[in-house]
């Protein structure tokens, strides 16, 4: 009667087990949630300095955190590498906010600082993500990463003059801006299945990426290329729906 229910009890734990298996996320889903939350980190950091530190952005920042810790915990093949990375980035994020609000608060180097932990977080995350055959057909799931990013590029410049790009990688997206980046995204994109809700994102995209192409990174003027005011809020707000619906739809 023993080994009956010994035998039973087994059975059920290894069909809890699967299920479990079952649930947890792909490794492209955590790939891409380490990726997504590292640039919103710092765009909420960008968003809470510039805009006068106020209590959402603040909120917002926390949030931003807390997902990016829990993904770093949860992902299986987090080494001390990517640990150190992460530990480092948030280092930077926790000063940028410490120091006063005005830009001339910030120390001198800490553009740099800033970029760098950046680019080395993205840079460890990046090691563990599957290559591509055709570089120029970016999976569904990376899509959202390179919106972010694209909002990261885009709130440096609008907030602090802008962060330094891995201008070493020119064939990775860390080390490509928007004359690269704005045109694969619309060419993936209108490549979508459609549907109302692709409808509804191209809508967005194309007025999304009209202010990303805006940009003028490649000039040092600290001005948009049409002389426009940065939108740093909307850019944020409209990036972040765009790459959330792309999340969702990479996830169905």
């Amino acid at each position: 009667m023993f080994d009956v229910v010994r035998g039973f009890m087994l059975c059920c734990f290894g069909l809890f087990a699967l299920a479990a298996q079952a649930n947890l996320p792909s490794e492209e889903l955590q790939l891409q949630t380490l990726q997504v939350y590292t640039c919103r980190s710092i765009n909420s950091l960008l968003l809470l300095r510039g805009e006068g530190f106020q209590e959402t952005h603040a909120a917002q920042l926390e949030k931003d955190l807390a997902t990016l810790d829990g993904a770093v915990k949860a992902y299986a093949k987090a080494d001390d590498a990517l640990r150190k990375a992460h530990t480092e980035f948030v280092t930077q994020i926790r000063n940028g906010v410490s120091y006063g609000p005005k830009e001339e608060d910030l120390p001198w180097r800490y553009n740099q600082d800033l970029s760098r932990s950046l680019r080395e977080l993205l840079n460890q995350i990046e090691r563990f993500v599957p290559a591509t055959a055709d570089t120029n057909q970016i999976p569904l799931w990376e899509l959202p990463v390179r919106v972010e990013y694209l909002a990261t590029q885009y709130l440096g410049r609008a907030y602090i003059s802008g962060l330094e790009l891995a201008r070493e990688q020119p064939q990775e997206y860390l080390g490509q801006d928007e004359s690269v980046l704005v045109p694969l995204l619309t060419q993936r994109i209108d490549q979508l299945p459609d549907s109302d809700a692709t409808k509804k994102l191209r809508t967005r995209w194309e007025y999304l990426s009209k202010a990303l192409l805006d940009m003028n990174s490649k000039s040092n003027s600290g001005v948009s290329a049409s002389g426009r005011p940065w939108a740093p809020i909307i850019v944020d707000r409209n990036a972040r729906a765009v790459s959330g619906q792309l999340m969702l739809m990479s996830q169905q």
